[in-house]
């Protein structure tokens, strides 16, 4: 008797079902959800939320997020803003937060205006804006008077764009303005804003790490104090040692509850061996709780096994340095009100040091297996290459971006991993010093020399010259 064969169809992915029941609003929206949904859902069912979990998440990637992401790339067309969240000008990054048994899924996005990049939005600061305003109708509870303290500060103002757009147009180099990042947890969303100094504190003519300490020290009220914190930090930019005011890179709030709320100000480092990092790390030795202490022997593990090193003697050895702008490595400094000291983040830039995906996937394996950390252990390799339906993991870098590690007093070691997913017509992710649409990663520092001697004059005249700059005519299809 002949076997019946089955012809039953696969049932439709999460993703699949939610973009053919409600649609899309655009093109560009259509395009965003094919490469990125499946990578975001792929990585819940592999950190295990649940069927209602995903459902929730996805949905709301989809309500809220798909209109943030900007043009989509197109063969040949060139867009007025490339992400530069991501090697490959991408404005998603998802990561994966590993706190000992805990797993939790997160992303990164660069909103995207449609007018970024142009002379009606310069540089890109109305995107966010629009998104954090859809995410408090989303979500009341989330907190978003910071997000717009920081804004105020850190935003190039209206008059200066102004100014610019009248002495030399709009500028080629263009570094970012700000990144917004979720936590999905329960089912609840955790939002963290992300602002970048660069353009404000050139123009004003002070280093980054001034005016983002300024502008921490404004969160400051009744029942918030940052400064004793901050004043340690302070003492230790200016102490001689390898990092100072101008390596600040990046500042980061939590939109929570203020009393309860983080500040993270972000430094980058070119020094490179275990033992210079470790002195980052500790901010010199100054850092003696035990967190940090008991973090030290696998933060060596994981450098080990990361750079191939041998198992002793190498805490001196430089790993060599790719001499590209973002090769760094990135130090955060966590603040939380009331604090005597900040907690330090290091983030390992993958991207350039890693010789292939799968040998970077292997590493961390072994990291987790050290850390007992065994279904991570067993799994993982198998893991990146089922959620990115990568082919070429054991030939090229790209996919694994950033490599954070941390330590909690709670929660004992803290890992992410951040990636850059494959997108279409964004070919150049598997090049560790990137080249391709606008070279972006090359964007994110501040501009070179001193602002235009005719910008420095206009900005003493201006309250006078601004009403003689012609104002843009209504077209018709903005009236």
């Amino acid at each position: 008797m002949q076997e019946k064969v089955s012809t039953t169809a696969p049932l439709p992915t999460p993703w699949d079902s939610i973009g053919s029941i409600v649609g899309f609003g655009s093109d560009d929206q259509e395009f965003w959800w094919k490469h990125l949904a499946p990578v975001l859902g792929r990585f819940m069912i592999k950190a295990h939320y649940n069927a209602d979990q995903q459902n929730f998440y996805l949905r709301w990637f989809h309500s809220l997020i798909l209109p943030a992401l900007g043009p989509r790339p197109q063969a040949g067309k060139e867009r007025t803003w490339r992400a530069q969240l991501t090697p490959n000008a991408s404005p998603f990054q998802p990561s994966w937060n590993l706190q000992n048994s805990k797993s939790t899924v997160r992303f990164t996005t660069e909103p995207i205006g449609a007018t970024a990049g142009t002379r009606e939005d310069a540089f890109n600061q109305v995107a966010a804006f629009e998104l954090m305003r859809k995410l408090k109708l989303a979500f009341p509870k989330m907190e978003d008077s910071w997000f717009y303290h920081c804004a105020k500060q850190l935003y190039v103002t209206k008059d200066v764009v102004d100014m610019i757009l009248a002495v030399k147009g709009v500028p080629k180099a263009k570094p970012p303005t700000c990144f917004l990042a979720f936590d999905l947890v329960g089912q609840e969303v955790e939002t963290k804003a992300y602002f970048f100094p660069h353009m404000r504190a050139y123009l004003m003519g002070v280093t980054q790490g001034e005016l983002v300490i300024n502008t921490v020290k404004g969160l400051n009220g009744s029942s918030i104090d940052f400064n004793p914190s901050l004043a340690i930090f302070e003492e230790y930019l200016a102490s001689g040692g390898p990092v100072n005011l101008k390596n600040v890179e990046m500042l980061a709030i939590d939109c929570i509850d203020p009393t309860k709320a983080r500040v993270k100000i972000y430094v980058h480092s070119f020094n490179n061996s275990y033992n210079k990092i470790k002195n980052i790390y500790t901010m010199g030795g100054l850092l003696k709780d035990k967190a940090t202490t008991d973090s030290l022997e696998p933060l060596k593990d994981l450098w080990r096994l990361l750079f191939d090193m041998p198992e002793t003697g190498f805490e001196d050895t430089e790993v060599p340095n790719i001499m590209h702008p973002r090769s760094c490595f990135v130090f955060g400094f966590e603040f939380k009100s009331g604090e005597p000291l900040p907690v330090t983040k290091i983030y390992f830039p993958t991207w350039h040091y890693a010789r292939t995906d799968e040998q970077i996937s292997n590493a961390l394996s072994g990291f987790f297996a050290k850390q007992q950390w065994n279904q991570m252990a067993d799994s993982y390799v198998k893991d990146v290459q089922e959620i990115f339906l990568e082919n070429d993991l054991a030939n090229s870098p790209g996919t694994h971006q950033y490599l954070s590690f941390s330590a909690k007093a709670k929660s004992g070691l803290y890992v992410t991993m951040y990636y850059s997913p494959t997108i279409p017509h964004l070919t150049q992710r598997h090049e560790p010093c990137p080249v391709g649409e606008g070279n972006p990663m090359l964007l994110m520092g501040p501009p070179q020399g001193t602002p235009p001697v005719g910008l420095r004059v206009l900005q003493k005249a201006w309250p006078v010259l601004r009403w003689a700059v012609p104002k843009k005519s209504k077209t018709r299809s903005s009236r």
